[in-house]
């Protein structure tokens, strides 16, 4: 099952090529937007469960992640539309093992288990095509994948939804500079509240919002309250406007 076919493809290429790429985006695409650029290398940093200035380090080719890192990485730039050439090329059964551990359905070190490996690193060469499995082994990946596969796809979609503003990002690099030209600030700032507020209600779907604290949620009941305020306001200021264009 590939459940990455329906999105754009932003680029294609290694992984450094893909970084490279991806920070040339974000430079390009927030202009003017205080502190966008920031946001987005700590949206990656958070998937890939690291600092913020290990992002950075990526981004300028320097100190490249390992084991797990590496494999959130990849899926990361995957979901915002790059095609990593040493992702696309692995056998299906690794790859879709791979994403099993990218987003979180399974740890490294139960992965080592279900494959009986003793170590993680083992898991790590296998995925980086430096050791074999064998039919065993590539059958328990299979095997894996199958029995997990409706919870990977939750996965995925819980994460497209509090990174929409990183895959809309990204996907404006394919429109153009020309076409944007005198309109990309307002324009990003407006796609920016949309998918802030699409990744709010995937948040708040979450089970964990079931263990709130009474007082947590005395909190979250008055910041609801105040963004349906402001939001009544600003409906209420577009229908003015459409009356008096009329």
């Amino acid at each position: 099952m590939d459940t990455n076919g329906d999105r754009p493809e932003v680029f294609r290429g290694h992984l450094e090529e893909c970084l490279k790429h991806f920070s040339r985006s974000l430079v390009s695409q927030t202009p003017g937007v205080p502190g966008q650029e920031v946001q987005i290398k700590k949206s990656l940093a958070d998937f890939c469960g690291v600092m913020t200035s290990s992002v950075g380090r990526w981004m300028r080719g320097d100190n490249l992640p390992v084991g797990a890192e590496l494999i959130k990485l990849k899926c990361y730039l995957d979901m915002v539309g790059y095609r990593v050439i040493e992702f696309e090329r692995m056998p299906k059964a690794r790859r879709y093992f791979a994403e099993l551990i990218g987003f979180g359905v399974l740890s490294s070190e139960q992965a080592a288990d279900l494959l009986d490996y003793t170590t993680a690193s083992k898991i790590y060469e296998v995925l980086r095509g430096e050791r074999g499995t064998g039919v065993d082994r590539e059958q328990k990946m299979w095997g894996a994948w199958k029995n997990r596969k409706e919870e990977l796809e939750q996965k995925k979609q819980q994460s497209q939804g509090l990174h929409r503003l990183d895959i809309s990002l990204v996907q404006q690099t394919k429109t153009g500079t020309a076409k944007s030209a005198g309109r990309r600030v307002p324009t990003v700032r407006q796609e920016a509240v949309i998918n802030i507020m699409e990744g709010l209600i995937t948040l708040l779907e979450e089970k964990s919002f079931n263990q709130l604290s009474e007082n947590q949620l005395t909190n979250l009941q008055e910041t609801l309250l105040r963004l349906l305020s402001v939001l009544s306001a600003q409906l209420l200021k577009l229908e003015q406007l459409k009356g008096d264009s009329l």
